[in-house]
This record gives structure tokens, sequence and C-alpha cells, in this order.
């Protein structure tokens, strides 16, 4: 007799950061083979033992380079992504100090430009986001 255990993974927690810079959005646009450019919000998964803040001021530090002050949650978004369920939290940040765009994370470093494709820390000036690709619609639809 075989036993076949379905795992149903826990409920992973992604975290977002939106930041202004003056009157830009700091985001990350992405480039992969076969795909139009796409720009998302920095962030990634809470990790063991993180809190979602301090999951984001790491995120901050390795995609972007600086360190953030994390304010309010704006939004909170329920995703399938690859049959495991996540929701992602969405924290309005401001940058308090460090260098946009010196970030040394696993995206700008070992992964660039394999599966993970090209990762650019960009600033969009907010009256052009409406114009972009960026991801997930329903929040780019409440920050335009």
């Amino acid at each position: 007799m075989f036993l076949i255990l379905n795992y149903n993974h826990a409920m992973r927690k992604r975290v977002r950061a939106i930041i202004c810079n003056g009157d830009n959005l700091v985001l990350i646009k992405r480039t992969r083979k076969g795909r139009d450019p796409y720009w998302v919000f920095p962030g990634g998964l809470v990790e063991k033992g993180e809190s979602m803040k301090e999951a984001l001021r790491r995120e901050c530090q390795e995609e972007l380079g600086i360190n953030v002050k994390v304010g309010e949650l704006l939004i909170k978004k329920n995703l399938d992504l690859y049959e495991d369920n996540q929701t992602e939290y969405f924290y309005l940040c401001e940058s308090v100090g460090g260098k946009l765009g010196t970030g040394t994370g696993p995206e700008f470093s070992e992964y660039k430009d394999k599966n993970w494709g090209i990762h650019e820390v960009v600033e969009v000036p907010k009256d052009e986001i409406k114009n972009l690709n960026l991801l997930p619609e329903e929040v780019k639809a409440l920050i335009v």
C-alpha cells in the first residue's frame, strides 16, 4: 500500500515597498527572455524568524542598496503563484540612508541573466506609472 501525501504549503508572506523619491516612484524593471519588460515594487519573501518589517528592510538593502523606514501597511493581496498560496503586503516606505542602485542581492549577481532575467532599479515619474506594465495590476490601479 502506498501513502500519497499532499503537502499543503503554509501561506507564505511576501513584502513590497512603495517608495516615493520626490515625484518619482522607486521600482524594479524586470526583463526576461521571451517576455515584454515589466515593473514591480521592490521586496520579497519573509524568511523564517523575520518580522515583515525586518524582511522589507533586508530586501530593500539587498535589492536597492538603501535603508528604509517602514511605514503603514497600504495593501494586502492574496496570490496564487506557481500553485503556492502567498500573500503580499505593500508598505509605504521612506529611504533613510544608503545609495539607490547599489544593491548586491542574488538578483544582481549569481542569477543575473539566467532564469531571473535582468533586474534594473529605476525611478519612474509618478505621472508615467499609468503607462507601465506595473504588476500587480490591482496595486497599480490604486497607486495611479
